[in-house]
Order: structure tokens, then C-alpha cells, then sequence
């Protein structure tokens, strides 16, 4: 599938679009690239109102980079035997408590991808435990970050 497919595909999935002409982040933001993939066909989308707060500046809000980024998938060898009991549970806890007992297990048997700003997160819980070793999850997958 190439990059122009994924985007059609998200423009008529109702991923929200942009058309703010004069923003200086536009052509690097999947919301404006996704937009240029609209059909003619959609008369109706969902949209960046072009009125609110900061957007099309340089601090926008709604801004999504189209670099693609490395998710992480999976967390099952995250947890091994070398690591103190103590450790996965207060692990699992946290990440339930933060994201909710259904992500949780997405995250962990791979069905959703881990952002990297959760994969730090996770990397911070082990540390706050006090478990210092290197954390590899199952696998990794370069993706947009829609």
C-alpha cells in the first residue's frame, strides 16, 4: 500500500483534515497531507476549525508530524524471570490505572501499538521500581502517528 493510499484510506475513514492555506507547518502535517487526498465525491468531512485557539501557526494543536515514528508491539518478553516480583505488578497497576485495564492487554499481547511516549512510560515505571535492566518489547513497526 503506498503513503497516498494510507491517506485516501484515512480521509474516507473521517480522520479529521485541514485546509488552513497559510499554515506554516502544513506540509508536514498529516492533517493537511490527508486532506489532500479527499474525494470529490465527500461532501461532508471533519475538520480543523480554522478560528480555534493557535491553529495554522507555528503552535498548533491539531499539528500531527508525517514523519512515521517506531511504535512498539507487545510486552510480553518485558516481563521475565530475572525480574523481582514485585516489579510486574506494580508495572501492570500503574499502566491500567493511567490507560485502563483494556489497553493494558492490548498493549501487552500487541493488538495496540505503544507510542513512544508510552514506551518511556513504561521505561520510567520500571525505573521508579527500581528495575534498571534494558526494557525490549516483542517487536517494533514504523507507523504514522495519527
Amino acid at each position: 500500500m503506498t503513503e497516498q493510499d494510507i491517506f485516501t484510506e484515512k480521509a474516507n475513514s473521517g480522520y479529521p483534515v485541514c485546509y488552513v492555506e497559510q499554515c506554516p507547518l502544513k506540509e508536514h502535517c498529516l492533517r493537511w497531507l490527508v486532506g489532500l487526498q479527499m474525494p470529490e465525491t465527500t461532501s461532508f468531512i471533519n475538520c480543523v476549525n480554522p478560528l480555534s485557539l493557535n491553529a495554522g501557526t507555528e503552535g498548533c494543536p491539531h499539528y500531527r508530524n508525517s514523519e512515521k515514528v517506531r511504535f512498539a508491539k507487545g510486552m510480553t518478553k518485558v516481563f521475565n524471570a530475572d525480574m523481582p516480583r514485585r516489579v510486574e505488578p506494580y508495572v501492570r497497576m500503574n499502566l491500567i490505572r493511567n490507560h485502563c485495564r483494556t489497553y493494558y492487554y492490548e498493549y501487552r499481547n500487541g493488538s495496540r501499538l505503544i507510542s513512544p511516549t508510552i514506551q518511556e512510560e513504561v521505561r520510567r515505571l520500571f525505573r521508579e521500581i527500581g528495575w534498571n535492566n534494558p526494557i525490549e518489547f516483542d517487536g517494533y513497526k514504523e507507523d504514522y502517528d495519527w
